[in-house]
């Protein structure tokens, strides 16, 4: 079969690979769309240790079942599914503590073992899900990083009547953006230095869409750093009222870092909490993506195939792009 290699020295090539056969406990998934995501991105340019090269990339997916391992029972062949990208050991003390994302012998589809950009990915069938009734591939393809935003969500505790503040009007932040309006956020301002995305964040229910220069002066009980940019990581500080929240869901490379003043932190009675990938919330986002499915496809901004996936990476790099697809 066709698929997408990131080599060891980074070059990007269609390669020939046998179909995979399932094991007992998989199943086998015809890829109808999956997204480029800046972890994706961070992999192609050798910035995420996780990655396993040479590696076929992509972990956020939607397709049909193309066969079935012989333990798998509720999957046929034909079944629109998704899955998560996680395949956690459920033995070790942090999958007993319910965070399956920081397991001890965690592996990723895309990641660390074969993902979606290909004609075939195999799953365990206990990471997929059945989509919901009417939902089309594209958004079922959201419903990943729909659960990191979840994640996120859940790690800053109660926003009901915070002033929240979320960096970066790229998918997860617009994501964090829809669920603290639903948690009943006292005000939702989104940042970005892009006013094209303004556009988008407004159509997505968001009050107030401003440029990071605008913020100066201002205070914020929590700020979700999402655009994972050094220039919005080092301003979060300065933005943070007493007792304020720092969520640092923006994936940066592990070499970049920014002054931290531990004296701010305790004088203001700070938390900076990290979010990392979904943990345990994708049943979460299942049963949210079917009400919220209209604001997810408006932030599909670009489509492309799967064979063009060089032309793909640049296409999500660029500033406008929110979320790029790739189709199958």
């Amino acid at each position: 079969m066709r698929a997408i290699q990131v080599a060891a020295d980074l070059a990007i090539s269609e390669i020939e690979v046998p179909y995979p056969e399932p094991r007992d406990d998989e199943i086998i998934l015809a890829p109808l769309a999956a997204g480029i995501c800046g972890t994706d991105l961070h992999i192609a340019r050798g910035e995420f240790p996780m990655a396993r090269l040479p590696i076929v990339p992509l972990h956020e997916f939607a397709g049909r079942v193309a066969a079935v391992g012989r333990d798998v029972r509720g999957y046929r062949e034909g079944d629109l599914v998704t899955a998560d990208p996680n395949v956690a050991c459920n033995a070790c003390q942090w999958c007993r503590r319910g965070r399956p994302n920081l397991c001890e012998r965690l592996e990723v589809v895309g990641v660390t073992r074969a993902g979606a950009a290909a004609e075939r990915v195999a799953v365990p069938a206990r990471c997929a899900a059945h989509l919901p009734n009417g939902l089309e591939p594209g958004v079922g393809a959201l419903i990943e990083p729909l659960a990191c935003a979840c994640n996120a969500i859940a790690r800053a505790g109660s926003l009901r009547d915070r002033r929240v503040l979320v960096m970066g009007a790229g998918v997860m932040g617009l994501l964090i953006a829809i669920l603290a309006r639903r948690a009943g956020a006292g005000s939702l301002t989104v940042s970005d230095p892009l006013t094209a995305k303004h556009r988008i964040a407004t159509a997505v229910g968001v009050e107030r869409a401003v440029v990071p220069d605008a913020l100066v002066g201002e205070r914020f009980d929590i700020v979700f750093e999402a655009a994972g940019r050094l220039p919005a990581a080092r301003q979060v500080l300065s933005l943070l009222d007493r007792m304020g929240i720092w969520m640092q869901v923006g994936v940066l490379a592990p070499l970049e870092q920014i002054p931290l003043s531990p004296f701010e932190i305790f004088d203001r009675e700070l938390s900076v909490i990290g979010s990392n990938s979904l943990a345990d919330r994708f049943p979460d986002a299942m049963s949210l993506m079917p009400d919220i499915a209209d604001d997810a496809a408006r932030l599909i901004t670009g489509r492309a195939s799967v064979w063009d996936f060089a032309g793909a990476l640049e296409a999500a790099r660029a500033p406008t792009s929110v979320k790029t697809q790739l189709l199958f």
